[in-house]
């Protein structure tokens, strides 16, 4: 009777008219993000073949300026020249090594010679962090700029040592981040379990709503109520399991035949604390462990919201309204947070479960690094989930002892 039930659950989730029309609207939006939004997505690293030739074009024309007016050694500065006549810039000769430089990285990028092409990019990047530390345009609506610019630059030059130090070939998709396993990465750390968790929320709102269209069968069913609110919790979980995993295996793949599936092996930039914001706050895991920590974290949250919407489910008889709390407890940190906030009404932010709901950027110190603290742990994180787990299985079990079978289909 057990099976039966938890399979006939499943399908009728699986089968839902409700159902049917969001697995679509998802799967349409996956491949947009494969085929079009994550491939063709520009990022600071991304190689801009039209304002790298104009760049070139420029430096042509201020060495024929500097040619014609015989000026090729050093240029000095009018207002420091009384002080420190002896210092001089040399222009000319910058500009014919810069020249030189983004011609070569302009014919490797034309040649896919991603290789050379990462090497002569790391080898600019070491000896011009301006590139990042100086550029206006890089985060310039966030709080801290420049505090962003500079883990922005020591996590693309770990990024680029470890790719020089591995044994992989280097391919645009290694190079970009766009390979199977990388673009699964970024997708998690950039609110990607946000969306997969709201996929759950949907999937589990109505499990006991759409039951009352059908009060006089399935109060005779001769299973206890409390185990038929956990069967309904298990069909919910795993259909949602089966869908997070499928979403996840379409979009690998995907990702996988256009530009390779990546490595296990690659080094993923975590920081482990906030002394000095200097590369010594650094360290890696690799992106096995890294995917393997987050994913891990994923069938708890996945848990902890079937069974958070039974209890709304018992609570308003809704689904709208139980998709509407759940979704609002979901997302509830962006109500409050900011840059600063460390403490929820006068707690460490650190013990709330919605600190832990972006797991993704748990595993690799982001949200350390965000809040400039230390105290959003895995370990914390994973503790934090059980025991708000647990508390909602005690006000499970306590709502499911006044709200029983009768109560519930004959409420109006």
């Amino acid at each position: 009777m057990n099976r039966n039930y938890l399979v006939h659950e499943f399908l009728i989730t699986a089968r839902s008219r409700r159902t049917i029309p969001f697995v679509f609207f998802i799967t349409v939006l996956l491949f947009c993000y494969c085929l079009i939004l994550w491939p063709y997505a520009n990022t600071k690293e991304a190689f801009d073949k039209k304002k790298t030739h104009e760049y070139l074009t420029y430096l042509e024309n201020q060495q024929d300026l500097w040619e014609s007016i015989g000026n090729t050694g050093l240029v000095f500065n009018r207002k420091s020249i009384d002080v420190y006549f002896q210092v001089g810039n040399p222009v000319y000769a910058k500009n014919a090594y810069n020249y030189n430089l983004f011609l070569a990285m302009s014919q490797s990028f034309e040649d896919r010679n991603f290789e050379r092409m990462l090497q002569l990019r790391t080898f600019y990047l070491q000896n011009n962090p301006n590139e990042y530390l100086e550029d206006r345009f890089l985060f310039q609506k966030a709080p801290f700029p420049s505090k962003d610019r500079k883990h922005a630059y020591y996590q693309t030059m770990m990024k680029y040592d470890d790719y020089l130090n591995k044994d992989h070939p280097i391919t645009f998709g290694l190079m970009y981040e766009k390979t199977g396993l990388q673009t699964l990465k970024n997708f998690l750390q950039n609110y990607g379990i946000y969306i997969l968790l709201f996929c759950v929320i949907y999937f589990s709102s109505d499990i006991l709503s759409r039951d009352r269209k059908h009060q006089a069968v399935l109060q005779g069913l001769p299973i206890s109520w409390y185990r038929q609110l956990n069967l309904k919790s298990l069909s919910a979980f795993l259909y949602s399991m089966a869908f997070i995993l499928s979403i996840i295996v379409v979009g690998v793949f995907i990702m996988t035949i256009q530009f390779g599936f990546g490595y296990f092996d690659l080094n993923v930039p975590i920081m482990i604390k906030q002394d000095t914001f200097t590369p010594e706050d650094y360290s890696v895991i690799s992106m096995a462990a890294y995917l393997g920590k987050t994913l891990l974290a994923l069938p708890l949250l996945v848990i902890l919201f079937v069974r958070l919407n039974i209890v709304l489910s018992l609570l308003f008889k809704n689904e709208w309204i139980v998709l509407f709390i759940s979704s609002l407890i979901l997302f509830s940190e962006r109500l409050y947070f900011t840059r600063s906030t460390r403490e929820l009404f006068g707690k460490d932010i650190s013990l709330f479960p919605q600190t832990y709901f972006d797991f993704g950027k748990i595993v690799d110190g982001e949200k350390n690094f965000l809040l400039n603290t230390e105290a959003i742990t895995y370990s914390n994180g994973i503790t934090v989930l059980l025991i708000t787990y647990l508390v909602i299985e005690v006000i499970l079990f306590i709502v499911s002892l006044i709200i029983n079978k009768r109560r519930f289909y004959l409420a109006s």
